[in-house]
């Protein structure tokens, strides 16, 4: 039980870590919203959720040993994603 309890919170800690860093995208992105960078149709909130799963996805992948040149192209597929 008490083995549980310290990975419970370590599981919370990365997911704050991770929420904090989607909130960063998001606060990005309506600012580039509000400087007319970003169509004011752009819903923030979902290029936010995709851009921090693109993130998450290429640091499993670097962990697992990916390439510099495999994650480069994830990154350049995500940009011409982005609105």
């Amino acid at each position: 039980m008490r083995r549980y309890q310290h990975t419970h919170g370590v599981i919370e800690e990365l997911r704050a870590h991770r929420e904090a860093g989607k909130a960063a995208i998001r606060r990005r992105v309506e600012r580039d919203v509000e400087a007319g960078l970003l169509s004011p149709e752009t819903d923030a909130p979902a290029l936010a959720t995709f851009f921090a799963a693109v993130i998450q996805g290429m640091s499993t992948q670097a962990r697992d040993g990916a390439s510099r040149e495999d994650l480069q192209a994830v990154a350049t597929l995500a940009m011409r994603a982005s609105p």
